[in-house]
């Protein structure tokens, strides 16, 4: 007989599930708040996490091309999604893309929904840096001499763990921002702070599968770009309210 069943689990992996389970839990207790439906709190949900899984595999993919290049094989471009990592700016793009395409054509419900999912963005990747730490990957550079944490022995930057911190620090801060200020785009919030973080602890970073490219990691490159885009946006927003006052 077998009265327990005993699961290994990877710490990675058991990590992403707690913070699932607490962003799930999170999102759960907004739905009245934000008036969504649970059924569609649901549906939405299955194709987000299609969509974040897909969008991370493609863009570690990405990253990978040019190792493809050197070692190509028709096996090895099977394998090129199927074997590779997640990398966060892939799944979070796809998670975003997925709710701008069922919230099409609907602009107050797109804003209910963003209000909904994204204080639930950096809580769960808050957890998911934990089991990075955990796995040991997404490493940081080589400390000069080692230091010890209680029985652990640390000779890393312990990258993972400060990028956790920030994380649940910008959840309490877009907390309070939607709090004090309900017409603030919640979204712009986060990808900015976020941007500004990913680029600052990249320095920090000591693995380079992630890819370097002119001297800077892929993620700093898509922060740059973030930080552009809402750079260039908020100018032009700026030049039409200086217009309407100008011409008015």
């Amino acid at each position: 007989m077998y009265p327990y069943i005993y699961i290994v689990l990877p710490s990675y992996v058991m990590m992403t599930l707690v913070g699932g389970f607490t962003a799930l839990c999170f999102i759960f207790f907004r739905l009245e708040k934000c008036q969504i439906q649970f059924t569609t709190f649901l549906r939405m949900f299955l194709f987000c996490v299609i969509g974040g899984f897909i969008g991370s595999k493609v863009l570690f993919a990405i990253t990978q091309i040019p190792w493809l290049i050197e070692n190509f094989s028709f096996v090895n471009l099977l394998l090129l999604i199927p074997q590779s990592g997640f990398v966060f700016f892939g799944g979070l793009f796809g998670v975003i893309v997925v709710l701008l395409v069922m919230t099409r054509g609907n602009a107050d419900f797109r804003k209910k929904i963003f209000r909904l999912a994204v204080p639930a963005m950096p809580l769960f990747h808050a957890f998911g840096r934990i089991g990075c730490f955990l796995a040991g990957c997404c490493y940081g550079k080589d400390l000069p001499s080692p230091i010890l944490i209680g029985s652990i022995k640390l000779t890393q930057i312990p990258v993972q763990l400060m990028e956790s911190l920030t994380e649940f620090i910008l959840f309490f801060i877009i907390l309070v921002i939607e709090k004090k200020k309900e017409n603030t785009d919640i979204l712009q919030v986060y990808l900015v702070l976020y941007a500004m973080i990913r680029f600052a602890d990249e320095f920090l970073r000591g693995d380079v599968i992630r890819g370097i490219y002119f001297g800077i990691s892929t993620s700093q490159w898509i922060a740059i770009i973030i930080l552009i885009v809402y750079l260039i946006r908020f100018i032009r927003i700026r030049m039409i309210e200086r217009q309407m006052i100008n011409n008015f």
